[in-house]
């Protein structure tokens, strides 16, 4: 009986006592930074230790390109350790980006999922960069499969300001966005971003590589709706009647 009430004792007091807060959290860096892309890297602040393999961090901070993409705060984590074993870094996790919830749980270095709700544009510092401003609520899923992540996000009720670089007419025409896209190394391929607005419609598809857009925008404003000088910025683009075909290219920021 003694021994069958103190082996879960001893274990806990390893978990909590022998094995070092800095341990837990380069393997968290570590997992975040080398099994999703190369490109991304993650910093943890505030970190604590809880009973039975829980943790708990004051935020988990990312940057990509070495530049800073968004901030998850109030983080709680639930590591599975049997997954040690297997060389597998295994935990389920919750928190919060602005006043939006994420929820998610990874079994590393094979995969994991994420799901964002309800989190303003304003809280992804990303975006920010990229020079948009506004609101929005961003709803998204993210998968992690073999260090690639695959991203698929929609903003029904966007308000955005501000103009991407290259990008001929303000971003606030369209008012609802989503898209898929996926992050791989250093590269980020956007399969498809669409658009809508009372203007038209937009897609923009291609890849950010290192930093640099190579980027087309299919723009297909509705009849009569573009003013003259927004009709003048986007003439030479014409492919066909009401159809544009935009290359999008440079630095993003």
């Amino acid at each position: 009986m003694y021994t069958a009430i103190g082996i879960p004792v001893f274990v806990i007091l390893i978990w909590l006592v022998a094995i070092p807060n800095s341990l837990i959290v380069n393997a968290i860096q570590d997992s975040i930074s080398n099994n999703s892309s190369s490109s991304v890297n993650a910093t943890v602040e505030g970190f604590k230790k809880g009973i039975f393999f829980t943790v708990y961090a004051d935020s988990i901070d990312l940057d990509i390109d070495n530049v800073t993409a968004l901030s998850i705060t109030d983080v709680s984590c639930k590591i599975n350790p049997l997954h040690f074993v297997k060389k597998q870094f295994a935990f389920s996790i919750e928190g919060k980006i602005g006043e939006g919830d994420i929820k998610g749980s990874f079994k590393l270095p094979e995969h994991g999922n994420l799901k964002i709700e309800g989190v303003d544009i304003m809280s992804v510092p990303y975006l920010s960069s990229a020079g948009l401003r506004g609101s929005g609520l961003i709803s998204s899923e993210l998968k992690l499969l073999n260090k690639s992540i695959d991203i698929i996000f929609n903003i029904p009720d966007a308000d955005i300001n501000g103009s991407l670089n290259g990008m001929p007419l303000p971003i606030n025409t369209f008012h609802k966005i989503q898209g898929a896209l996926y992050l791989t190394e250093n590269v980020i391929n956007i399969t498809s971003i669409s658009l809508d607005g009372d203007k038209g419609y937009a897609r923009l598809k291609g890849d950010i590589t290192n930093g640099v857009m190579n980027l087309v925008l299919e723009l297909m404003p509705l009849s009569g709706k573009l003013d003259s000088f927004e009709s003048s910025l986007i003439s030479s683009y014409k492919k066909s009647q009401g159809y544009y075909v935009i290359p999008i290219k440079g630095p993003l920021f």
